[in-house]
């Protein structure tokens, strides 16, 4: 009689649960305007019901956890920010980048001064901005403590004779690819990709990207420092849009 009570308890709590539960257009209705356009684009129809309803969800639950406030930085620091994380990210990932950078900004970005120019101009050239606040941080830190274990400049060459430079070749990898061009090393269910030892996340799905398929980077970067990536496949001719994990 027990196990009978208790199994009646959990059937009725889980129909109570899909009772309380917001359906996607629900969702929608319970934030501003500009707020659904943004979701609507970030989540087309085109997914199919279930992965339409599980983006709508996700992009108001983000939403409604709220935007981190910038506004106690400078100009440059949002504007270095918002560069990193557009909008076109859609809400949760958005969201979800803004928090990430502006800690790093928060935190403080590494101070340089101390250092010489010639060091300086070392890590700048190793950690450019557009990596954006947080990798900025990290990899000037590591890079700073390089310095301070002992590593030094490289000696500046001085150039050869206009007359004696040889034209550049285009660049090619040893294995005879060239050097900006990488394999797909996994491609799992037009979902997911391993290239350059880095994990790729399809926007939606990419089609025809089979392992061994040479692609290059049209916008990120194969290492991964990236919010979103666009792939060109050179056997299809193909673009895939992805997020870098």
């Amino acid at each position: 009689m027990r196990n009978i009570v208790s199994f009646a308890t959990s059937v009725l709590l889980v129909f109570t649960g899909e009772a309380l539960a917001q359906s996607p257009d629900s969702a929608l209705q319970s934030i501003s305007p500009d707020q659904q356009a943004w979701v609507n684009q970030s989540c087309p129809r085109t997914l199919g019901p279930s992965l339409w309803s599980s983006c709508i969800n996700r992009e108001v639950r983000a939403l409604k956890g709220g935007l981190p406030d910038l506004s106690k930085f400078s100009e440059s620091d949002r504007n270095w920010a918002h560069r990193i994380c557009p909008s076109s990210l859609g809400p949760s990932l958005a969201i979800s980048c803004l928090r990430r950078e502006s800690n790093a900004v928060n935190a403080g970005m590494p101070n340089l001064t101390q250092l010489s120019s010639e060091k300086r101009a070392w890590i700048q050239q190793s950690c450019p901005r557009s990596l954006g606040p947080s990798l900025y941080k990290s990899c000037a830190e590591r890079e700073v403590r390089a310095l301070v274990s002992g590593a030094t400049p490289p000696r500046r060459q001085a150039s050869p004779p206009m007359e004696q430079t040889a034209p550049r070749a285009t660049p090619r990898a040893r294995n005879g690819r060239r050097a900006d061009v990488f394999l797909i090393e996994t491609s799992h269910n037009d979902e997911l990709f391993i290239i350059n030892g880095e994990k790729f996340e399809a926007k939606t799905y990419c089609f025809n990207m089979e392992e061994d398929d040479e692609v290059m980077f049209l916008d990120g970067s194969p290492f991964g420092a990236c919010a979103s990536a666009t792939l060109l496949n050179l056997r299809t001719r193909e673009k895939c849009e992805v997020w870098c994990e």
